[in-house]
């Protein structure tokens, strides 16, 4: 409907648009003309009216030929022969109209005119159908361009939204296996905290189905998942392992996209105190400032390991930043005993906050 509504506004206007060009033409005080004027301009609406009868199917039937073209289904040849075609056709059309409609019978024109087929009036009738065509064509290829930019918006965000998709399912199947890792280690030793760890796990879980198919969640939330998780690696490292947990936040309902900071503190555990048999440390420090997140993670590392390599699974944390916060800053700091990670996340500039095409 908005389709055909918008075809008879073209229309419309262009009508008036004509009609207005040749009362201007023929008088130059038209707010105060006679009624035999008034009637003579009434006469040249009818004029551009009755054209349309020649514009009109000239228009769609270019369309047509210019579509063939676009889809590649029709050679350049083909089309100027179509166009070509078409333009002889409709100027041997509007001079009949004028001569046998417009002139004797809207008009009422009884004086000399020119030869049926003169050369100069089928030029006049070539540019003036050429005016519309091409008034008409202009408009379809900017709504064309416009709907391709907007169709290349729309694959480019689902292009992205599957990207994610796809990072985040191989983050969860990792996280969850190493937390099965460490209760197995709890159960064989038939340890007392095998029950409470199952419970961690569980709550682990849920949030995973309830929450990470979400663009954002409220980083309170994270920082939950993030207690839970410290409170089951706990269990496993008993004393051996210090764990410095700090966070300040400002406004605790800004928004994150899931299981982005619960990455860093599972890689200090893993590639940290799991790798380590002596005492060990990871310190976590998130603040949030005006809409500004700062995580800094810091454990240490075995002597024993390289300090040049990142640890697995980096490269797939840092992807996802990048197509979600394209703002963010992430510094990695890898040294013989230290493994530091430094992330400062724009909270209200995200991937998240750009408006769904689809709707």
């Amino acid at each position: 409907m908005s389709r055909l509504r918008n075809h008879l506004l073209f229309w419309t206007l262009y009508v008036a648009f004509k009609t207005y060009l040749n009362i201007s033409a023929d008088s130059s005080q038209f707010s105060s003309a006679f009624d035999h004027e008034w009637s003579y301009y009434l006469n040249l609406l009818y004029v551009q009216l009755s054209i349309l009868g020649v514009k009109v199917p000239l228009v769609y039937s270019c369309f047509y030929v210019l579509d063939r073209y676009l889809q590649q289904q029709w050679k350049i040849g083909k089309v100027i022969l179509g166009f070509a075609f078409l333009f002889s056709l409709s100027v041997v059309f509007m001079t009949l109209l004028n001569h046998l409609f417009i002139l004797p019978i809207v008009l009422r024109y009884a004086g000399e005119t020119l030869p049926l087929f003169a050369i100069s009036s089928l030029l006049y009738h070539f540019f003036n159908l050429a005016f519309v065509v091409g008034i008409a064509i202009s408009l379809r290829l900017m709504r064309r361009q416009y709907q391709s930019s907007l169709k290349e918006l729309i694959l480019q965000k689902e292009k992205t939204e599957a990207e994610l998709k796809y990072l985040k399912g191989q983050i969860n199947p990792h996280f969850l296996f190493n937390t099965l890792n460490n209760i197995y280690s709890l159960a064989r030793k038939n340890a007392p905290e095998t029950a409470e760890s199952v419970l961690k796990l569980s709550k682990l879980m849920r949030f995973m189905l309830y929450h990470t198919g979400h663009q954002t969640i409220l980083v309170s939330d994270e920082l939950t998942l993030i207690d839970d998780y410290i409170a089951l690696e706990r269990l496993r490292y008993t004393d051996r392992l210090q764990v410095t947990y700090t966070k300040s936040l400002d406004d605790p309902h800004q928004r994150i996209a899931p299981l982005l900071l619960i990455h860093f503190v599972e890689n200090a555990f893993k590639h940290g105190a799991s790798e380590s048999r002596k005492e060990s440390f990871i310190s976590i420090d998130i603040t949030i400032e005006s809409g500004m997140l700062n995580a800094r993670v810091v454990n240490s590392k075995s002597t024993d390991l390289p300090h040049n390599t990142e640890p697995i699974g980096m490269e797939n944390i840092k992807r996802q930043l990048e197509l979600i916060y394209p703002a963010h800053q992430l510094v990695i700091t890898n040294t013989l005993e230290n493994f530091q990670v430094n992330l400062t996340i724009p909270l209200n500039h995200s991937y998240a906050n750009l408006p769904d095409y689809r709707r």
